[in-house]
């Protein structure tokens, strides 16, 4: 019996999990995947939790980041990006085991998000943390396609504005 009651509970649970899924789906809300980044399929809607692996389908991104060859523009900041698609958006923080943003340096990434169809723009940005976290980006390129910035992201150069939206071309 207790066999049973374990099985039971286990399709229960499944039950409810699938149907919250679809309620969300319903109304319009995306819910996201794990902890380091975001998804919503509607602009200007808020990000929710996601049960992994319920109606999500993922895909691998190639992304590379290209830090410009001037002096100080290398940074030690958190990075993040947002991938802006045809069926929403995904954000996640760029990082790995090496000395990421470094002067002159490509960093790259091989990324398992949430599919956000055919990208139209993204943006790019740091948190400000760290003695010197001014940043000179180049260029990123997401699976062959290439979003070009060749600015600072500092709070005293250019705009003073430490984030950027590119688009493709």
């Amino acid at each position: 019996m207790r066999i049973g009651r374990v099985v039971a509970g286990t399709v229960a649970l499944a039950a409810t999990t699938i149907m919250a899924a679809s309620e969300s789906a319903a109304a319009g809300v995306t819910p996201r995947i794990g902890s380091d980044h975001t998804y919503s399929g509607r602009q200007n809607a808020p990000s929710v939790p996601l049960h992994k692996g319920i109606g999500v389908a993922q895909r691998q991104y190639r992304i590379a980041v290209y830090t410009g060859n001037k002096a100080g523009a290398g940074t030690d900041a958190n990075v993040f990006i947002t991938i802006n698609g045809t069926r929403g958006f995904v954000k996640h923080k760029l990082d790995n085991s090496e000395n990421n943003f470094e002067r002159g340096k490509t960093d790259r990434f091989a990324l398992g998000l949430r599919d956000v169809g055919r990208i139209k723009s993204i943006t790019v940005r740091h948190d400000n943390k760290g003695e010197k976290p001014g940043w000179y980006l180049n260029r990123v390129t997401i699976d062959g396609a290439t979003f070009s910035a060749y600015r600072w992201l500092a709070k005293d150069e250019d705009d003073h504005r430490t984030w950027v939206k590119l688009y493709r071309h």
